[in-house]
């Protein structure tokens, strides 16, 4: 799976999941996590949805440690097999 294949479902994702409008457009891999307005409730369901959407296991440690989306992705691009 290529770097923008993972992006943009994970624009996907974080949109379901965010209480921010989000403009795919708009989202690149220098934006930051944290414009998505995700808090410590959100945080759970995103995780969650990131697990179901990959197929991998993250840490809550994990995500909140990353600043950027192109952190997110490369971390999830080491880890999914499909």
């Amino acid at each position: 799976m290529s770097r923008q294949e993972i992006l943009q479902r994970l624009v996907t994702v974080i949109a379901d999941s965010s209480s921010a409008p989000i403009a795919a457009a708009d989202v690149t891999e220098a934006t930051s996590l944290m414009s998505f307005g995700v808090d410590s409730l959100i945080l759970i369901d995103l995780i969650f949805d990131i697990e179901q959407e990959f197929g991998v296991k993250l840490a809550a440690e994990e995500l909140t440690a990353m600043r950027a989306m192109g952190d997110l992705v490369g971390h999830l691009e080491k880890r999914v097999t499909t």
